[in-house]
């Protein structure tokens, strides 16, 4: 996960009272790091997504994500929030990965990407070390894990 995902992608402590605002702010840091050709044509996408089904997994965790035209390259923003944000009508969430794949890689990347998510928040060691991480760098370790 180490190419989709840099330290400059990662977030301790982020305020934000919605889950529309979470994922504003980490599209915004995505469109920083020059892997989206278009942030709105991206944030829509997201959002549409989130209507259809929301993205929380469990465990406080959530991986919004897009798949479209607008994402150049795939990417991996995650954020550890300040206080916990209502994510789904049962459910809030403090972790936040937020995926970006390009259209052309919407199959294999995405499924990829997700599976190796999946496989390690499901790990209670993992997600102990995303709450007691105290920095970017230690936090960049544990996703590289």
């Amino acid at each position: 996960m180490d190419k989709l995902i840099n330290r400059d992608m990662i977030v301790l402590d982020m305020e934000a009272s919605s889950k529309d605002e979470v994922i504003e702010k980490l599209a915004r840091i995505i469109e920083k790091q020059g892997r989206l050709i278009d942030l709105d044509e991206y944030l829509a996408q997201v959002h549409r997504r989130e209507e259809e089904f929301p993205t929380s997994v469990g465990f406080g965790v959530s991986i919004p994500h897009g798949k479209c035209e607008a994402v150049r390259d795939a990417a991996v923003a995650f954020a550890r929030l300040k206080n916990p944000v209502q994510w789904s009508a049962d459910e809030k969430v403090r972790y936040v990965f937020l995926l970006a794949v390009p259209e052309k890689e919407a199959g294999n990347t995405h499924l990829q990407i997700l599976a190796q998510l999946s496989r390690k928040i499901m790990r209670e060691e993992f997600r102990e070390r995303l709450e007691n991480s105290q920095g970017i760098d230690e936090i960049a370790s544990v996703l590289e894990m």
